[in-house]
């Protein structure tokens, strides 16, 4: 009988652990794009002759139940051609090629690169990654 008290415990125990991380990551996700939108629009308020609508349409939203997080600039196409440059001056991330082929045109643009966004990602995801890693480690302990 103590034997399966026992087990009725450790259930117990494996579901409240799944509905704390659950909740973390939850959380995590939505600071996550929020971070990501923070730091964006820092980096795209330091663009010399960007439209002041560049930083203004950049946002963040919860997707996927709380599982995911989409930050976007929808001053299209033209927050595109800033981010990724046009013409001779392009320079995208591998990760973002195929989305950065949508705003191909004719590679005819004499634009710059300004990344603002591809690099608040990166910097925000490499964190969110390490703090949920701590967090498993700390729930698995």
């Amino acid at each position: 009988m103590n034997r399966f008290l026992g087990i009725g415990q450790l259930q117990a125990k494996l579901i409240s652990i799944s509905r704390e991380m659950e909740q973390f990551v939850k959380d995590e996700t939505e600071a996550l794009g929020r971070d990501i939108e923070a730091d964006a629009k820092i980096n795209a308020s330091g663009i010399a002759n960007a439209p002041v609508e560049l930083k203004q349409r950049i946002n963040s939203e919860v997707i996927d139940n709380g599982f995911g997080t989409r930050v976007s600039q929808n001053l299209l196409p033209l927050g595109a051609y800033i981010e990724f440059g046009t013409g001779a001056f392009v320079s995208v991330a591998p990760e973002w090629k195929n989305m950065a082929w949508t705003f191909y045109k004719n590679g005819k643009g004499t634009l710059r690169a300004h990344a603002y966004l591809y690099p608040a990602f990166v910097l925000n995801r490499d964190k969110y990654i390490a703090l949920l890693r701590k967090k498993l480690e700390l729930i698995t302990k």
